[in-house]
């Protein structure tokens, strides 16, 4: 306890001299401000060219400056020359396929036919088989004493109908009263 009071005092006066001696240093070590008239004047302008902006740009001649077409068939010929001489050729960039590898490669299934060999193998589509029998005459249909729909089919299904409504109305009457008699 006693050792950690007197090494935070040591601490402290170390801190405080040092402090000191720097504030002393600073004062020593800051220059004047330049005033207006002790300035240093400016002799040299160094200018570095900038390569990389200008680099597809061919200098010109100077003795070209009289060179540009002045009339109409000047224009022309100089049209002319340009589209003579071939076009240079570019190199094509190539981009690179970042989804190559995410398309979906489509596969035929093979394909199995089971089958017997009872189809001929000279099968043409556009050939006809005559199987159907050629009759020289018509024939009459047996229809007997029947003529046009049967009246009594048409008596018999509605009267059928009546004697099922009738059975079903009988057999809900006895369900309804059936359950009063047997609480009573």
């Amino acid at each position: 306890m006693i050792t950690e009071l007197v090494m935070n005092r040591v601490r402290q006066l170390f801190l405080a001299l040092i402090g000191v001696l720097k504030r002393a240093m600073c004062c020593f070590s800051r220059r004047r401000k330049l005033s207006l008239g002790e300035c240093e004047v400016l002799n040299t302008v160094s200018v570095d060219k900038d390569h990389g902006r200008f680099k597809n740009v061919p200098e010109k001649d100077w003795n070209s400056w009289d060179d540009s077409p002045k009339t109409v068939e000047e224009h022309i010929e100089r049209y002319r020359e340009t589209l003579a001489q071939p076009p240079s050729p570019e190199e094509p960039k190539v981009e690179m396929d970042y989804f190559q590898d995410m398309a979906q490669q489509i596969l035929s299934q093979p394909k199995i036919c089971i089958a017997t060999d009872t189809e001929p193998n000279d099968f043409s589509r556009l050939t006809a088989k005559i199987d159907i029998p050629v009759v020289n005459e018509l024939e009459d249909w047996n229809e007997g004493d029947r003529h046009g729909w049967d009246d009594a089919d048409e008596t018999t299904t509605k009267q059928l109908i009546r004697e099922t409504r009738k059975e079903l109305r009988a057999q809900r009457y006895q369900n309804r009263h059936q359950p009063e008699a047997s609480y009573t």
